[in-house]
């Protein structure tokens, strides 16, 4: 048994390694499956939920559940990432959203020990879970596993409605599913005949928003389930009078054991009681906006000061490949006297070279080694092998400053980018809240209808958040770019120092002839495919100089207001 843990332990690593996904810790295990933590290659993180379709949950539901999460995009419902099988061991990986402030379940645990939660914040729970329901029941899903464990808390402060594993894709959101799924004191009566639809929802959501106002309830199981048993029967719970007789009422009227008196979520939504809540949480999160324009403004002065220095570093990179190339050359083919270069039955040889000394802006040491000939099957076979040990002081020191100063002007731009790019993707999530509008002065209200709040720059629209895909997707790549460039960098200190092999004749001949390749699929001696990566790299580079230049102009209009609005708020202060 404890082979077969391991086994699949050590398969998991692998298979989420071929995805470019490292473990980081394991979050937790249940019925279906386990869940771990995980970073990509860009240094995001994610949750990746681990589903046995062999042992544990049929193939059928898991690709369900991720049928389901693929088509759901909206700012309060975890996010769907990627997902992948290992046929081998019978598991399906989902890689989804990380919250980083765990569940909701978590959270009043905690909070029992402390006291109690105000209205207003449960007031704005309740509106974005209804907000997720409102969405998946017009895209006809039911999820019919609400409770605290399945709402998940993020830096930013918001919610997300998570664990679609029992949620369910009907023809009408209205129509009824055949099966008993869900928590047992979150199940509502009509579950127990077989028969789930929306309303089924909304109790769970009911009896969730009674145990954020009733702590102390919740936490003594036998008195829930008492209460639950109580309600399935038609008798409501009481709500604690700290809280406003609207709310006590709202929650009685979700948790009704007639599905057809209970609220829909858009119902519950037109409150009024519920109005300032929905107002403040129908758009994007305050905190995201506020983060965003700092990372723009990061973002500005990162550039404003390192960019020309790095282009200047990827000239010189440029420069460094060809001066790497030459000494290559002089040092194999270059310092060749007296060779012969022919075949014999079919191949290349190298014959009767002979190896030379030279120099190249300092003293070069060269150390050559043999040349083998030999016969098999009667057919004359050839293989050179000739191997110069190269160590160039000037190139090294070259190199390894190149490689310092390539990282102190690109990481500020790439890692203040890297945040833009993190932050425009969680805003992409609430386009649902944006209406779709034009330039006003550069700043433009996106809020359905109602006034911006004093001190606030908002003005994302539609059109812009078209455009943080394609910049976000852009960043992605250029960070990617210039982190492996650092990489082929590090690789070089190693190539100036070590031997440069050469291993036939036909390369020797490219290099007499000058030639040059990006592709370091086209070469065979390890120092010639670095040289090719490191130029295939410098092409690269130059395509994220653009990149990144057409980011910042993309990004102008949010910058010049950024620095308006400080220049007017310094004004404020003087005054």
């Amino acid at each position: 048994m404890e082979n077969y843990s391991n086994d699949i332990s050590s398969r998991r690593v692998k298979v989420l390694e071929k995805h470019e996904f490292t473990i980081e810790k394991e979050l937790g295990q249940g019925i279906s499956g386990r869940t771990f933590l995980v970073k990509n290659t860009d240094g995001d993180l994610f949750v990746v939920k681990e589903v046995n379709y062999r042992d544990n949950v049929p193939l059928d539901t898991v690709k369900n559940e991720v049928n389901i999460l693929k088509k759901l995009h909206h700012g309060y419902i975890v996010a769907y990432e990627d997902s992948f099988e290992d046929v081998e061991s019978g598991h399906l990986y989902i890689v989804m959203e990380y919250c980083a402030w765990g569940d909701l379940h978590n959270k009043m645990q905690a909070q029992k020990r402390i006291g109690f939660f105000e209205e207003q914040q449960i007031r704005d729970w309740l509106v974005q879970i209804c907000l997720a329901l409102q969405y998946i029941h017009e895209n006809s899903v039911l999820h019919r596993d609400v409770k605290p464990q399945n709402v998940f808390l993020t830096e930013d402060g918001y919610i997300n409605l998570g664990d679609f594993g029992c949620a369910t894709a009907l023809s009408r959101a209205d129509a009824y599913a055949q099966s008993v799924v869900g928590a047992d004191l979150y199940v509502s009566p009509e579950v127990y005949q077989r028969r789930y639809n929306s309303k089924s929802d909304i109790w769970s959501l009911g009896w969730l928003v009674h145990d954020l106002c009733m702590l102390d309830v919740w936490a003594d199981f036998i008195d829930r389930r008492r209460l639950h048993a109580n309600s399935m029967a038609g008798t409501t719970p009481e709500i604690s009078e700290r809280y406003s007789e609207d709310l006590q009422k709202l929650i009685k009227q979700m948790l009704s054991r007639n599905p057809k008196h209970r609220p829909s979520a858009d119902e519950i939504l037109a409150k009024e009681f519920l109005r300032e809540a929905v107002n403040r949480n129908e758009r994007i999160p305050e905190v995201l906006e506020q983060k965003f324009m700092s990372s723009i403004k990061t973002f500005d002065e990162a550039y404003t000061a390192h960019y020309k220095a790095f282009r200047a570093l990827v000239q010189d990179w440029g420069k460094t490949t060809d001066s790497l190339e030459a000494i290559h050359y002089r040092a194999t083919a270059g310092s060749l006297s007296g060779a012969v270069i022919g075949t014999a039955g079919g191949i290349t040889a190298v014959v009767g070279a002979i190896l030379a000394p030279f120099t190249f802006g300092a003293s070069l040491i060269v150390a050559g080694v043999g040349i083998g000939v030999g016969v098999l099957g009667g057919a004359t076979g050839a293989a050179s092998n000739i191997t110069n040990t190269v160590k160039q002081k000037s190139l090294r020191q070259k190199i390894e400053k190149l490689k310092q100063e390539y990282e102190s002007v690109s990481a500020p731009i790439l890692d203040s980018l890297k945040t833009v790019r993190k932050l425009m993707t969680k805003i992409i999530k609430f386009h649902d809240f944006v209406r779709n509008s034009t330039f006003v002065n550069v700043q433009m209200s996106w809020r359905l209808g109602r006034t911006t709040v004093a001190g606030v720059t908002e003005f994302i629209t539609l059109g812009m958040l078209a455009s943080f895909g394609r910049i976000a997707v852009q960043s992605a790549k250029a960070v990617r770019a210039v982190a492996a460039a650092s990489g082929v960098l590090s690789g070089l200190l190693v190539i100036a120092d070590v031997a440069f092999i050469v291993k036939d004749s036909r390369e020797i001949h490219q290099m007499r002839q000058q030639w040059k390749t990006d592709d370091p699929e086209k070469v065979k001696s390890n120092v010639l495919k670095s040289i090719a990566q490191m130029r295939k790299t410098h092409k690269e580079l130059c395509t994220v100089l653009e990149e990144i230049k057409e980011t910042r102009q993309e990004l102008n209009k949010y910058i010049e207001k950024i620095w308006e609005d400080q220049e007017i708020e310094s004004s404020n202060n003087l005054t």
